[in-house]
């Protein structure tokens, strides 16, 4: 009856069907009423004579008809119910940071492949699983790394093809917030998270409380090895671009350890032409994270060096990529021009002198300034005169000048001189004397070549002292004393006992007047507890250029214990310093320069450009474009340099390294192209700690009232998972008392009754 009634009001078919009441009225209330209703009617038939049928049928007639006002006015409708089953969701996030590309994951013995191939792998291995709950469930995949983005499945692919993993900093609890945000509105069931649980910043309390009331447990599935492997990387390597055939080339290497590499290893200096071995450092293994050292490289032939620094670790390491460098010298066999330039004949200008006559990839012009008109000045080419123009300057890569005074030189001759040491076209050692220098070069041009500010009427230390390199020294490689084999600093030479390597005479230089440009290359040795170490040998740059003093002129005494070896390699080790840095840009035009050639990314590197050419300088703008590109040619950014308003051949500017990598940076005009490099290297900490964190993971898991599987049992996540998908009841209530079928049931009654009283002749 009641799906006839919903069909003949048109009501909605399916569902459940079921017989409802706006208004119900208590069931004594419906007992007295149907009480009433009897009573009434048969009442209201009691004192009429009728016979047969009619009797029971007029009084019946009468009472339906009452009982169906009482339902009309209780509100009947028709309620049909439907139940909508709406799904939930499940959410696959994907880590792709950086560390996703650490090769750590063994698959035998001698083979690895990286996180990011063994998540691919573990999603591959449960396809099938991630098909059968796509039947019945939503699925959303997100990849993260400092945020999380979602990853539409393309071409119906049951698994999304993700970028790589390039992202430079993780932040599990703040992704997976931003991916339970994105998902609103439909309930999820989990998060099922691929990640090395390497993150920057720990989950707050915060998160932890709206994960638990959300209610979302969290499924993590740690990717990477257990095993706790760290990491050697070649951070920088700083080596001159110009070099001499049969000179010691010093090579600065930076090697950092990350994580929990704590093997030694061996760094070495391989020529790439020919595979020979020019230098091998070994680093023991309670070493410090960060190191640096320096290798020497003796380069045998005209033309290019190419070599390469390998490093060759004593354990598993993670990341082979980083553990070689590739560097280019241009050699040059032309002999280095030296001017020498000495008061009196004292017994250093003796033995140096021989020196630079006997070295033959030196030219040297000799001039004694205490001989009279007829001596025979010395030198390859020997001169009457010091130099007068800056042409006659630019003849020489290095100026001697030893104990004499500064009016050996004009205004105009100090101002040449302070000229080409600023442009990096000549390098100045000077050779402190008891007499004149550095005394009388006060208030004079070349006075700020000086490594030490004012007053330079330096006092004698007073006692007889040894010296010994400095940690800088070692590090630019300089001073390496090759004695019997070694190329540590000879122990004789600082072995108190040993009277011929004392010197008796040096001077004082207070460690508080050193310039800010200074550092110390050799120092006193410290004999007694509280001495303090005297700088002897100081370096310090000047413009493009630099200076070295040295405040004793008794280096010939080593001659009394070892003869010329010790002196010469003393003297020919720094002047060929010098010499390297005035050759190294002598056949250009221009010298563009970054402060720094390799540094962390989010730093500022400061460019330089200074021009030598006037012709150049002329047609150049005081602005400069700098176009910026990676290593494949693409252009990634521009900067500006502009003209220093106080130096018209010099532009200044600067650029904000952002991602890591090898830059070139271009100057391009009508008349002047140069360029010059810079590397970026990964300041966040994805490869500095690249080890995984799966107890953070476990933590996740535990608070979130979720689970750890292992990827070897990937397949039971799905057991794992959750029903959280919402049954709705859509109930619909239909109103029964504007029904037709109502109202002709009512009149047919009222016929009936009509009719029955009409023919009982009642009405």
């Amino acid at each position: 009856m009641i799906e006839w009634l919903f069909k003949f009001n048109s009501l909605p078919e399916g569902g459940t069907n079921a017989v409802g009441w706006m208004y119900p009225w208590p069931l004594w209330a419906w007992i007295l009423s149907l009480f009433v209703i009897f009573s009434l009617s048969i009442w209201s038939y009691r004192k009429i004579d009728v016979v047969g049928l009619w009797k029971l049928t007029l009084p019946l007639c009468r009472s339906i008809i009452l009982i169906l006002i009482l339902i009309l006015l209780n509100g009947p409708v028709i309620e049909t119910s439907k139940s909508n089953k709406k799904p939930d969701q499940v959410l696959f996030m994907i880590d792709r940071s950086g560390s996703m590309e650490i090769p750590d994951v063994r698959t035998s013995m001698t083979s690895r492949i990286t996180r990011e191939d063994h998540v691919n792998e573990t999603l591959e291995s449960i396809r099938d699983g991630i098909e059968s709950i796509q039947e019945d469930r939503s699925l959303k995949w997100f990849g993260f790394h400092g945020h999380a983005y979602e990853k539409p499945n393309q071409d119906n692919r049951t698994i999304p093809i993700f970028d790589e993993s390039t992202g430079r900093n993780t932040r599990i609890g703040y992704s997976i917030d931003q991916a339970i945000s994105m998902s609103s509105g439909v309930p999820i069931s989990s998060i099922i998270l691929f990640t090395d649980g390497r993150s920057h910043g720990n989950t707050d309390q915060k998160f932890i409380s709206k994960i638990r009331s959300e209610g979302v447990p969290i499924i993590t599935v740690p990717i990477g090895s257990v095993e706790s492997t760290g990491d050697l990387a070649i951070t920088q390597v700083v080596s001159p671009r110009v070099a001499f055939t049969d000179d010691r080339v010093p090579v600065q290497v930076y090697v950092d350890r990350r994580g929990s590499f704590e093997d030694g290893f061996e760094i070495k200096l391989i020529d790439r032409k020919n595979g020979r071995e020019l230098d091998r450092i070994h680093v023991d293994s309670n070493g410090e994270n960060e190191f640096e050292s320096t290798l020497l490289g003796i380069p045998d032939e005209e033309g290019t060096a190419s070599w390469s620094i390998v490093i060759e670790p004593g354990g598993p390491d993670l990341v082979i990529e980083n553990n070689s460098f590739d560097i280019d010298i241009n050699l040059q066999n032309q002999p280095l021009k030296v001017l020498y330039v000495e008061g009196v004949p004292r017994w250093e200008y003796r033995y140096l002198k021989n020196i630079l006559l006997r070295e033959e990839s030196i030219e040297s012009s000799i001039m004694l300034l205490s001989a009279d008109r007829s001596f025979a000045q010395e030198g390859d080419r020997p001169i009457s005169r010091l130099p007068v123009t800056a042409d006659e300057f630019d003849q020489f890569d290095v100026m001697v000048i030893g104990d004499v005074p500064s009016s050996i030189m004009s205004p105009d001759q100090h101002l040449l001189l302070q000229e080409a040491v600023a442009d990096g076209r000549m390098g100045v050692l000077w050779i402190g004397g008891k007499e004149s220098t550095p005394r009388t070069w006060a208030k004079t041009r070349s006075s700020s070549l000086i490594p030490f500010s004012e007053p330079f009427d330096l006092p004698s230390i007073g006692s007889a002292i040894q010296i010994q390199p400095t940690e800088e020294a070692r590090r630019i490689g300089v001073l390496r004393i090759n004695d019997q084999g070694s190329e540590a600093w000879p122990d004789v030479l600082v072995d108190e006992n040993t009277d011929w390597s004392k010197f008796q005479w040096a001077q004082w230089i207070q460690d508080d007047k050193l310039k800010p440009t200074s550092s110390v290359l050799a120092e006193t040795v410290r004999l007694k507890d509280g001495d303090t170490n005297i700088p002897i040998v100081v370096d310090s740059r000047f413009g493009l250029g630099r200076s070295i003093y040295v405040a004793t002129d008794e280096i010939w005494r080593w001659r009394y214990g070892r003869g010329e070896r010790l002196g010469e390699q003393f003297w020919i080790q720094l002047i060929r310093t010098l010499g390297r840095e005035s050759r190294t840009d002598s056949t250009v035009i221009a010298q563009f320069r970054p402060s720094r050639r390799q540094l962390p990314s989010g730093q500022i590197v400061r460019l330089d450009l200074n021009v030598m050419d006037e012709s150049v300088i002329s047609n150049l703008n005081d602005s400069l474009l700098v176009t910026i590109r990676d290593r494949d040619g693409f252009q990634v950014s521009e900067t500006t340099m502009r003209r220093d308003p106080s130096d018209q051949d010099t532009w200044n500017g600067s650029w904000m390294t952002t991602d890591p990598g090898e830059f070139e940076l271009t100057i391009s005009t009508d008349s002047l192209d140069v360029s010059t490099s810079v590397r970026v290297e990964d300041s966040s900490d994805e490869y500095r700690k690249p080890e995984v964190d799966h107890e953070y993971l476990a933590e996740l898991s535990e608070i979130t009232n979720g689970y750890l599987v292992r990827a070897d049992e990937v397949d039971e996540i799905f057991k794992l998972i959750p029903d959280r998908s919402v049954t709705e009841i859509d109930v619909r209530k239909t109103s029964l008392w504007d029904a037709p079928i109502v109202f002709l049931i009512i009149m047919l009654l009222l016929c009936i009754e009509w009719i029955g009283r009409r023919i009982q002749k009642m009405a």
